[in-house]
């Protein structure tokens, strides 16, 4: 009895010993794991947030002129200075590159790291001056043949193109811009060389144009004339057709909503818009034409601006279908039936001659009476 008493008693104290050591090893693997948790937290919040692409420098940058000389009109002055390379220009400033006889141009003025404007002959731009912590830049076209090579992955809305008579947007890639000033307007061919550009101008725009598309555009001084001619791609073009009136069959109201008409500018097609200010009221009426590439009419329709109830509608000339081998087989058979009946048919006036020469011989016969 006594010894199993005292055994009960080392057992007791066994257990006693083990829980103490237990204890703190449990509450040291717990605090040690809040510890790392805390520890891992603080480690993400210090850690630096990713920086956002930087496209733009603040300023212009003169990167290469060679075979050439490139002068620069700093905005809100009068003196030309010439551009220096590695050195830096406030946006809104003109720049003139005129190539060097014989010698082979090229002038690179730098938007960003990756992104740079390319003029490989003489030429005329200027940069749009923005207000301090705006991420756009926008070039203006002066003359002259120039690239702009721009990032692939450049975002929307970050850099345009602008022109007396039309403006391109959200361009991304390469792209090239030849321009120049005719008698009575100008002239640009606008080529789309890898990336996008969207580009607009007065009664017509293009959402998007893709790998390899160009254009031409050409308007008068006036701005009385535009044609657009399709010379690589196909380009959707949308062109304004004014206002129609709608009836919302609900609600019995009655609103104005723009018309409009998309055209594939495909090579050697071609659309021509016509504007003249009418003499009642000042309006200005467009009459615009589209032309397939063998000339003929697709589509045509005229209209006043801001209003619907002068609109001639989509005016369609009907196709002239060309006729079948069989139609031109019959055709050809009536004609030769048409000569057949023509060469037995007695020639006119042959019956009343031999009538005539009766009558005469009559007459010799009476007389001889």
């Amino acid at each position: 009895m006594k010894r199993t008493f005292m055994a009960r008693w080392v057992l007791v104290a066994v257990a006693a010993c083990a829980y103490a050591v237990y204890v703190p090893a449990a509450g040291q693997e717990e605090a040690t794991a809040t510890d790392g948790a805390e520890a891992a937290s603080a480690d993400v919040e210090s850690a630096p947030k990713a920086k956002k692409e930087k496209f733009f420098y603040p300023l212009l940058r003169c990167r290469i002129v060679e075979g050439c000389s490139a002068r620069i009109l700093k905005p809100r002055t009068t003196e030309w200075v010439s551009a220096e390379e590695g050195r830096f220009y406030p946006l809104g400033s003109k720049v003139q590159v005129e190539a060097a006889v014989g010698a082979d141009c090229r002038a690179e003025f730098a938007f960003g790291e990756k992104a740079a404007v390319i003029v490989t002959n003489t030429a005329e731009f200027s940069t749009k001056e923005i207000a301090i912590g705006e991420a756009a830049r926008t070039l203006i076209i002066g003359s002259g043949c120039i690239r702009l090579d721009l990032p692939r992955t450049l975002p929307e809305g970050m850099f345009s193109v602008g022109a007396p008579f039309f403006s391109c947007s959200n361009l991304a890639g390469e792209s090239v811009f030849d321009y120049s000033a005719t008698g009575d307007g100008d002239e640009v061919v606008v080529r789309c060389v890898t990336g996008s550009i969207s580009l607009e101008g007065r009664h017509y725009r293009i959402e998007k144009m893709g790998v390899a598309h160009q254009i031409r555009i050409r308007t008068t001084g006036d701005d009385l004339f535009t044609s657009l001619r399709g010379e690589s791609g196909d380009c959707a073009v949308i062109l304004d057709q004014g206002l129609v009136s709608q009836k919302n069959f609900e609600t019995g109201d009655i609103t104005d909503v723009p018309k409009t008409l998309t055209f594939s500018l495909s090579p050697q097609c071609a659309i021509k818009i016509f504007r003249a200010k009418s003499e009642v009221g000042g309006r200005t009426v467009v009459s615009t034409m589209t032309f397939n590439p063998a000339g003929e009419m697709m589509n045509r329709c005229a209209f006043a601006e801001n209003r619907s109830n002068i609109n001639s509608g989509e005016l369609v000339i009907a196709p002239i279908v060309p006729e079948t081998d069989k139609e031109k087989a019959k055709a050809s058979e009536d004609d030769s039936e048409e000569v057949e009946n023509v060469e037995a048919k007695p020639e006119e006036g042959a019956g009343d001659s031999e009538a005539g020469d009766d009558e005469k011989k009559k007459k010799s016969e009476d007389s001889d009476i």
